[in-house]
């Protein structure tokens, strides 16, 4: 009996192998241990990346494609070595893409090399034939198939080696050849060899992207052969919002085709279907003209609005289908079709009232760089229509449903090098995207009084136009006006808990100008929320939410450029109603960069505060160059996208003072101990000169000037502080809503401030007295003063410039720095002629005490008063002498 249940077992066991053989062989898959004989021969070198460039575990020694054009086969060999547990995780599955109804797939090899010893995993049983259908969602069946292979017993250490061979190709392409070779990856490879064999009759072109290994060439009778070869490649970090077209990776474009009129005659080739039996297009043709009452533009109108919207998009991309489309009778019956087929058949249509139409390809992640490639039948990835009516090219993409408005007006996305195929052509055309839409949306938020409790209102108008309009009009096409409003519903949730909707969202569709308006209406509980850190303190906040869901935040700078959503222009404006009169402080802030632009501002006017926002995006891309300006600006208008007001729920009618005793309390310590070192420094002795005393002018010329500034300082400084809410509680209380750092950081510079613009007040006031005494220590005192305002005003800014992703870009303006440099012109002019005046040197000579010095000048003149008494004392009696002499003389 054991027998029997063991032979049954190993029957179905052997049934099923040969079931799972069938189906691969079926699908076009072998197993053939004999590799292609005109592979050349591959050296490898024995290196391997660093430990940190290795991802996911594993890395590949060897990365090995040969390619033989004349037969049509791709011959790869790999060789992954395995060098953590993590690397048996991620590096232990096998999978090849191809498609059985042109190509066949024959595994050579599957080796795991373990201590320098060979295991065989090559068993065509272990392996999965599973239909690959990524694009599935976005609804492309491709027809391709996975080869799926998951090896067992792998371990840490192992090498893992795999060679196959993938014979075929697309019956849709000529016999001519082109392809995009990649020498990297996103992790390192010990070793690159690449190889293309073929007959020299053939005139390939080569392109070379970013760094390729050297080229050398092989000659075997007929045959020749392209051979690159490079060890360890370089790896590229991704990073957030690249540019579609970005690539950095190293590769070789290689094609056979000399010009794109050559891409022009193929495709037209595959656009090619005789149609003029044909019932069902003639028909719907009828219908169509009848409708428009035989007006072109009413037709042309139509045609668009009706391949866009009532042929679904869906793509049946299988063998030569993946560049040829179905015939425009197929595409109308079935009611279906993707971009190439929905263009031909609009086309079609349009070729049968004689306006001039024709497919267009176009790279959607090219773009404009399509430009930088080669000629090639893979150049593109997407096809559109140009219609030319009166005068005017019209693109038009067929896939794009719920567009309205003027066709004259109609929006294109892409902004590209594009290839018309119009007979005859032999070049890429410049198209240039159109977009005209913007969102213009109006917030009326009804605030009640404060004291009430009572529920606050707001009422939302958005219009949407052109390119806006047709994208808001298919999100309610797709998910329906309920679900958007519920959406909408919990959004603003978010923002305020105890928001309910008071009306139904409504919709008005005006589709002949293009134009849709939404209106909004909601009733919010407890729309003061109170801040548990303040006592009595209840806050409102208010968003420029539509902008800040479109800015890209980015974390720091990078070397490679950013996408920015394009297009984008919006215009939101919030109109706060208050059950009484606010003060608040007109603003405005401005941003104007090559790529983007935003306006900020804020007024009142009576009982209605007003905020607007207006934000547009210029281009599609910032470069690399402009991404440090973009992550301050961003931060800039972060900023202003919240705004916040606040009330004491203890005092609503706000007779409490606003005094922050605190920082007043400071003010008066810091004062108490300058004017003690102001003392110390004013009575200190200093030794004089009496002669430059006895000599010292009054104070006259540019001193006079200069003193009435010094005199106006302590004024001037003191009004600034009290101008700048410095002891004003508000102040202090706004700097709490920010993280704990931040705060702690703000309000700290904010004491240090405080207490060295007070110390510098008292420290004025010494030096007037200073002034007018002319002491020797004045301008010495003079120049430190100067210096030491300069240098906080210019920390100041410094700050408050470094910490732009917080409050600091509320007090930091342009002007500010305007003010900055004057005040160091000014201040440079004093300081030179403090040091270098005689005048300055010859007045400031007194020292302290007066008394001393003014004994010795006392002293001084009653010495010189004395030398002099005695000189004419000695001079009498000479004198007298004289005279005696004279008498006796005449006697």
């Amino acid at each position: 009996m054991l027998n029997k249940t063991a032979l049954k077992k190993l029957i179905l066991l052997v049934l099923a192998f040969w079931i799972n053989i069938s189906f691969a062989q079926k699908n076009n898959f072998f197993i053939s241990k004999t590799e292609p004989r005109w592979l050349q021969k591959v050296k490898t070198v024995d290196k391997r990346p660093a430990a940190r460039d290795v991802q996911d575990g594993w890395y590949l020694f060897l990365y090995e494609q040969q390619t033989n054009i004349e037969t049509s086969e791709e011959y790869e060999h790999d060789i992954r070595e395995i060098i953590s547990d993590t690397g048996v995780q991620n590096g232990s599955e096998i999978s090849v893409t191809y498609d059985p109804s042109y190509q066949k797939l024959l595994f050579h090899k599957i080796t795991i090399w373990r201590d320098n010893k060979p295991i065989d995993k090559l068993n065509a049983g272990n392996f999965k034939i599973i239909q690959n259908e990524k694009e599935l969602s976005k609804f492309i069946y491709s027809g391709t198939f996975n080869a799926f292979l998951i090896l067992d017993d792998v371990r840490k250490g192992d090498r893992i080696e795999f060679s196959y061979t993938i014979k075929g190709k697309n019956p849709v392409f000529d016999s001519r050849y082109s392809n995009l070779i990649y020498f990297e990856g996103g992790s390192q490879i010990s070793n690159v060899y690449v190889s293309v064999l073929f007959n020299k009759k053939r005139n390939l072109y080569l392109k070379n992207f970013n760094f390729v290994p050297p080229l050398k060439t092989l000659e075997t009778g007929d045959l020749k052969v392209y051979q690159w070869q490079s060890q360890v490649s370089k790896t590229f970090t991704g990073y957030d919002y690249e540019p579609e077209w970005y690539n950095p990776y190293g590769r070789v474009q290689i094609s056979e085709y000399s010009s794109w009129k050559d891409i022009v005659d193929w495709s037209i080739r595959l656009n090619t279907y005789d149609l003029k039996n044909s019932a069902i297009l003639n028909a719907k043709i009828k219908e169509l003209k009848a409708k428009a009452k035989n007006d072109p533009e009413q037709y042309l109108q139509l045609v668009t609005r009706f391949v866009q919207d009532q042929i679904r998009y869906m793509g049946i991309e299988m063998g030569q289908y993946s560049h040829r489309p179905n015939s425009p009778e197929k595409v109308l019956r079935q009611r279906y079709g993707d971009c190439k087929d929905k263009s031909l058949l609009l086309v079609y249509l349009l070729k049968n009232m004689g306006i001039p139409a024709y497919p267009v390809l176009i790279n959607t992640y090219l773009r404009d760089k399509t430009i930088d490639r080669l000629p090639s039948t893979g150049a593109f990835d997407h096809v559109v229509v140009l219609a030319e009516f009166n005068h005017k090219k019209i693109w038009i993409d067929a896939t794009m449903s719920d567009q309205r408005g003027p066709i004259t007006e109609n929006y294109f996305p892409y902004s590209a090098n594009v290839l018309v195929l119009k007979p005859g052509n032999d070049k890429l055309e410049w198209v240039k995207s159109n977009p005209k839409g913007k969102i213009d949306a109006t917030s009326l938020i009804n605030l009640p009084d404060t004291s009430q409790g009572k529920k606050a209102t707001l009422e939302i108008k958005t219009i949407y136009t052109y390119n806006c309009a047709d994208q808001i009009r298919a999100d309610l096409s797709s998910d329906g006006t309920d679900k958007l409003e519920k959406d909408y519903l919990n959004y603003y949730a978010k923002l305020y808990p105890g928001v309910k909707t008071a009306k139904n969202l409504t919709v008005k569709d005006d589709e002949v100008n293009n134009i849709i308006y939404l209106t909004e209406n909601y009733e919010i509980e407890n729309i003061w929320v109170k801040d548990d850190s303040i006592p009595n303190r209840f806050d409102i906040y208010f968003y420029g939410d539509l902008i800040s869901n479109d800015l890209r935040k980015l974390k720091q700078w990078r070397n490679v450029p950013m996408e920015l959503i394009y297009p984008c222009k919006i215009n939101q404006k919030l109109k706060i109603a208050f059950s009484e009169n606010w003060d608040v402080k007109d603003k405005t802030f401005n941003v104007e960069r090559p790529g983007y632009k935003f306006n900020y501002s804020v007024n009142t006017e009576a009982d209605t505060l007003t905020i607007n926002y207006s934000y547009q995006n210029l281009k599609d891309e910032i470069s690399a160059t402009e991404i440090k300006q973009y992550i301050k600006d961003r931060s800039n208008i972060m900023d202003k996208l919240s705004y916040s007001l606040f009330w004491s729920g203890g005092n609503e009618t706000g007779d409490e003072s606003d005094l922050n005793y605190w920082m007043v309390t400071l003010c008066v310590f810091v004062s108490i101990i300058m004017v003690a070192v102001c003392l110390f420094l004013y009575t200190r002795k200093k030794p004089f000169e009496l002669e430059e005393i006895k000599e010292a002018p009054k104070i006259h010329g540019w001193l006079i000037l200069a003193g009435i500034g010094i005199v106006g300082i302590p004024f001037f400084s003191l009004y600034t502080m009290i101008k700048m809410d410095t002891f004003s509680q508000s102040l202090w209380d706004n700097l709490e809503r920010y993280d704990r750092f931040t705060t702690f950081v703000y309000q700290l510079c904010l004491l240090i401030e405080t207490a060295a613009n007070m110390a510098l007040i008292i420290f004025s006031i010494l030096i007037i007295f200073l002034f007018f005494e002319r002491r020797k220590e004045f301008p010495r005192y003079y120049i430190g003063f100067k210096i030491a305002s300069i240098t906080i005003a210019i920390l100041d800014i410094i700050f408050l410039f470094s910490m732009g992703n917080h409050i600091g870009n509320q007090l930091f303006t342009n002007s500010d720095v305007t003010v900055l440099i004057r005040k160091i012109i000014i201040s440079g002019i004093w300081v030179a002629y403090f040091i270098k005046s005689s005048r300055v040197k010859s007045t400031f000579v007194f020292t302290y005490p007066a008394s001393t010095w003014r004994m010795a000048v006392i002293k001084d003149i009653n010495e010189n008063f004395r030398i002099n008494n005695l000189k004419i004392e000695e001079a009498i009696p000479d004198k007298l002498e004289t005279i005696d002499i004279e008498e006796n003389e005449r006697f």
